[in-house]
C-alpha cells in the first residue's frame, strides 16, 4: 500500500492530468482542424520533454524517464477525440 504522501502526489497528478487533458480537448474543438492542431501539440509536447532535465535523477536514468514521459503524453494526445 502506497503511503499517504505517495497517495496525495498520484491523486495531485491525477487531478492535473485531467485538468490538462480536458482543456487541450476544448482548444483542438475550437481549432478550424483539430487533427493539425493535435499533430502540432504532439510534436512539440514530445521537442520539449526531450529538452527537460529532471533534477534528482541521474543522467543515466533520464534517458528512460524522458521516454515514458514521451510515451504517456502520446497516449494523451492519442486518446484526444474532438468530434
Amino acid at each position: 500500500m502506497a503511503s499517504q504522501a505517495a497517495a496525495d502526489t498520484l491523486a495531485e497528478f491525477a487531478a492535473i492530468n485531467t485538468a490538462i487533458h480536458r482543456i487541450l480537448i476544448h482548444l483542438a474543438k475550437q481549432s478550424p482542424n483539430p487533427s493539425a492542431f493535435l499533430s502540432k501539440e504532439l510534436e512539440c509536447g514530445l521537442e520539449e520533454i526531450g529538452k527537460s532535465n529532471y533534477w534528482g535523477v541521474s543522467l543515466s536514468q533520464q534517458e528512460g524517464l524522458i521516454e515514458t514521459a514521451r510515451k504517456r503524453y502520446a497516449d494523451m494526445i492519442g486518446s484526444i477525440h474532438p468530434d
